[in-house]
């Protein structure tokens, strides 16, 4: 019995050995893993971040277009208005060089009652000026 025991004990001990050295080998194996898994976060982790800031300065970029697109917008449409009053005031000082009154200015080019008074005073032809006897 007692060859019996020494033969289950070394084969016990040959199998812890063998187990050990696999656990061993194991977790080798997890620590490489582990590594190469803390340097692909690694990685990750800057190109998250890159991507990031990317966005960041492309929003940046957009907003200031956006500004840009806005501003553009405005000064057009105050061209628009702009030149639709310049030809409503060439229009009226060339009917009142044909001896229009500032009422027809007013229902012709749309013009309000003082600009076309104006319009009649700068374009309108001299008056003499009359002289009282003294």
């Amino acid at each position: 019995m007692t060859l019996v025991l020494i033969i289950s004990v070394t084969f016990i001990t040959m199998l812890c050995g063998c187990m050990l050295a696999i656990s061993m080998h194991v977790l080798h194996k997890v620590r490489k893993l582990q590594e190469r898994l803390d340097a692909d976060v690694r990685a990750m982790r800057g190109e998250v971040t890159a991507v990031g800031r990317g966005a960041v300065g492309l929003g940046k970029r957009v907003q200031t277009l956006q500004r840009r697109v806005e501003a553009t917008e405005r000064r057009q449409e105050e061209l628009e208005y702009k030149d639709v009053g310049d030809v409503a005031i060439t229009h009226a000082s060339k009917l009142v060089q044909m001896g229009a009154d500032s009422a027809e200015l007013v229902s012709t080019c749309g013009l309000s009652k003082a600009e076309a008074t104006l319009v009649s005073l700068m374009h309108g032809k001299p008056r003499p000026v009359e002289r009282s006897a003294a």
